[in-house]
């Protein structure tokens, strides 16, 4: 968070050096009696470009809390998957259960979610996780009681299966680059505007530009950021598998 705000920093600070050699070579502030159009003109640009932020921002940070949300729930799915299992009451399943889960949980947390970051998809943690239906596969029952939970288990197994399915989908999803580039053109006739803004006062210019492009800088940042949730500053962490193996070691063994 402190690089991205320094980096913000260091761009505004060298956008306001560039806006003050501009005004000492063409010497803008001839121009003041051309702001009133001037001023019309940008604020009605700097609205068009605050909705389509706004937007933008509201897409990626969305995108990036829905993943967020299936991880959570892929998590805590294969802790109650593990739940079922003891209704078994037969030792041997839950520890070769409780293997595969862990197998599969390791591999989620080994990784960290990198491969998605790069835009592929883990083969081996999913055959790690088609092992898990292996398992169940495996489950001999002779009565009413393991009939239910056999059932019970089979259903959520392929609920888990459709949540991380969407977990994936969910974040290898990115920005079309048709609307990024657009905003991104749009930030620099912003700054552009303002850079080449009559000003009375130099100090005053200098401020206005510094200000409206630190800004900028920091949307484009959050953006890039949140648009990649596994890559940058905000990134979603496979902590929730470590909790649901935490829990499954200590809380019911």
């Amino acid at each position: 968070m402190n690089k991205v705000i320094l980096n913000s920093f260091l761009v505004s600070l060298v956008i306001a050096v560039i806006s003050y050699f501009f005004r000492q070579s063409f010497h803008t502030d001839l121009y003041l009696s051309d702001v009133g159009g001037l001023s019309t003109f940008i604020g009605a640009f700097a609205t068009l470009f605050g909705l389509l932020s706004a937007f933008v921002v509201f897409e990626v940070w969305g995108q990036y809390n829905k993943t967020a949300l299936y991880v959570d729930k892929e998590a805590s799915g294969l802790e109650q998957l593990y739940r079922l299992t003891l209704y078994f009451r037969d030792k041997k399943l839950n520890r070769v259960m409780a293997s595969a889960i862990t197998k599969y949980a390791n591999m989620v947390i080994k990784g960290r979610f990198q491969k998605l970051g790069s835009g592929e998809r883990n083969n081996e943690s999913g055959l790690a996780f088609r092992e898990i239906s292996g398992v169940i596969q495996g489950i001999k029952f002779d009565d009413d009681h393991d009939q239910i939970i056999f059932d019970h288990i089979v259903s959520h197994y392929g609920d888990l299966s459709d949540i991380r399915t969407e977990r994936i989908n969910q974040s290898l999803a990115r920005l079309p680059s048709l609307l990024k580039t657009f905003l991104y053109i749009a930030s620099f006739f912003v700054v552009t505007c303002l850079v080449i803004m009559p000003f009375a006062n130099v100090f005053y210019s200098l401020f206005a530009v510094f200000c409206m492009t630190f800004v900028i800088v920091m949307i484009y940042f959050l953006i890039e950021d949140l648009d990649n949730p596994f890559v940058g500053n905000w990134n979603i962490s496979p902590e929730p598998f470590k909790r649901a193996l935490k829990h499954i070691a200590q809380d019911y063994t």
